[in-house]
């Protein structure tokens, strides 16, 4: 028998004698030994629905206008913009704390005393601060100077330009209702049919005044928004998330007040 041949067969009876002994080593184990067979879990998630995606995440594949900006990102962070009339003296600090404790950034502020529907409609101040400041999402606090007019169908017109305008811009926005401090002649009824979930209806809460007998006070005012915040927040995604109050008053900084002045 040549070599080759010999070596063949001491092959074949290692492998036997190996064979023999597991199964020998697996009757005389008390346990039986069980072997499972799992598929691989990928660290990896390639594709998620729309639905699953974290709420405000979205993600916007758009022509590059150079090798950097080839995928524009917009989180949960949103570009805030408050307008109206006098009582944004009290609602910008509460406006301000919200944005900052919620991850968000109250860009500026316009505040244009004695102002009305009217005088935010007939002129281009809104538009001029959409472009200057591009906002994600606009508060109007405005009102107040309305309550005992009775043209409601030219106010009409009013709203319905001013909501026109924010439209066109695309942006999200919630009109905060004037904070009365007497009943009105009509102006909060038609500002909530034409706002409808976008309306809070502020005349309805019973707010401490200051010293004028007219305006919220100043801690009036942040009770005030803690409500308009609650409400905003269950809009979802057409609304702007302040789900977080912190009992620390930050004084406003790096957010700019506009006044405007009033024609004469």
């Amino acid at each position: 028998m040549n070599q080759p041949t010999k070596n063949n067969f001491l092959l074949i009876g290692i492998g036997f004698f190996i064979l023999f002994s597991f199964f020998f080593i697996l009757s005389n184990t008390p346990k039986p030994l069980t072997i499972e067979f799992k598929k691989a879990t990928s660290p990896f998630k390639f594709m998620e629905k729309a639905s699953d995606l974290p709420p405000k995440k979205i993600i916007h594949f758009a022509k590059a206008k150079s090798s950097i900006d080839t995928i524009k990102i917009t989180s949960g962070k949103e570009r805030v913009l408050l307008i109206g009339d006098s009582q944004l003296e009290g609602l910008r600090s509460p406006v301000y704390n919200y944005c900052v404790s919620n991850n968000h950034k109250l860009i500026a502020s316009a505040l244009w005393y004695g102002s009305s529907t009217k005088t935010w409609s007939e002129s281009d101040t809104l538009s001029y601060f959409l472009k200057k400041y591009k906002p994600t999402y606009l508060f109007i606090a405005l009102g107040l100077n309305e309550l005992f007019v009775n043209d409601m169908d030219n106010r009409r017109v009013y709203i319905k330009n001013i909501i026109s305008t924010v439209k066109k811009f695309g942006i999200r926005y919630y009109w905060i209702g004037p904070a009365a401090w007497k009943e009105d002649k009509g102006i909060c009824s038609l500002m909530s049919e034409l706002n409808g979930v976008f309306f809070y209806p502020s005349h309805k809460l019973k707010l401490e005044r200051a010293n004028d007998k007219r305006h919220p006070s100043l801690a009036a005012a942040r009770i005030w928004f803690d409500s308009v915040a609650v409400r905003v927040t269950k809009l979802n995604r057409e609304g702007l998330n302040l789900s977080i109050k912190k009992d620390t008053i930050l004084k406003v900084k790096n957010s700019p007040l506009m006044i405007i002045a009033q024609d004469k």
